[in-house]
């Protein structure tokens, strides 16, 4: 997998005046020093990793339990097929039957929608498997996103980086306020939930492009954000 590293620094800080009610229990160097609050984040840009493309089957009659009946059997056969493989990770997705009013407001015809989604890391074979049932159930949305594992991965990469952009900013910031050195008083970390960017997904008019007897799909995933955050408060020490 192509990880491209591409650490950024945000930083606020507010200085505060020393409450002694506050830092009772710390040493009396520290309880009589200022506190700093910092935030630094780090960012990483890593493809897309898993697929997830939505099979939907269509049906239209006069009578609702035509519809329900019709769209059931055309799932079932495919689940049937598919619960062969373990590569593809299949589930049932959007399910709906709603009727259809003329002028008068009287019923005219029903039309129902049963979605599969076929979701994997791999994207050839999630491809293929969805191409196989184009007839039965045509693609109507494919969409991109990234593993926990590879996010997981990513997130850990990110903390020696977050780690030393916070040290780094805040001996800097202590530097410029007249202190020597700083001391921390404590961390929090937070994951890539500041960043975040929705699965990346293309309509049926790409889909479309492809013969129904196509081997498999055209796809192309990209890339996506994480970041990791890492915010809390310094002792400013030894005044210059």
């Amino acid at each position: 997998m192509r990880n491209r590293l591409l650490p950024r620094a945000l930083l606020t800080a507010s200085l505060l005046l020393p409450l002694g009610a506050v830092w009772a229990a710390q040493p009396s160097t520290e309880a009589k020093s200022p506190v700093l609050h910092l935030e630094a984040q780090a960012y990483t840009e890593i493809d897309q990793d898993t697929v997830i493309i939505t099979l939907q089957a269509t049906h239209q009659s006069s009578e609702q339990s035509v519809v329900t009946q019709a769209l059931a059997q055309t799932v079932a056969a495919v689940l049937d097929e598919v619960k062969t493989q373990d590569v593809v990770k299949v589930s049932s997705g959007h399910y709906s039957v709603r009727p259809q009013h003329d002028k008068e407001g009287r019923i005219t015809a029903w039309i129902g929608q049963s979605q599969l989604l076929f979701e994997s890391t791999d994207m050839k074979a999630a491809s293929e498997l969805a191409a196989k049932y184009q007839e039965k159930m045509p693609v109507s949305n494919v969409a991109f996103t990234v593993s926990k594992a590879a996010r997981s991965q990513a997130e850990k990469a990110l903390m020696s980086e977050a780690a030393q952009a916070f040290q780094e900013r805040a001996q800097e910031m202590a530097l410029a306020l007249g202190y020597e050195h700083f001391a921390i008083k404590e961390l929090h970390l937070g994951g890539s939930g500041a960043v975040y960017r929705a699965p990346k997904s293309y309509r049926t008019e790409m889909m479309m492009a492809a013969a129904p007897a196509a081997d498999s799909l055209p796809i192309h995933q990209g890339t996506e954000e994480v970041s990791l955050s890492l915010n809390g408060s310094i002792y400013l020490l030894d005044k210059k």
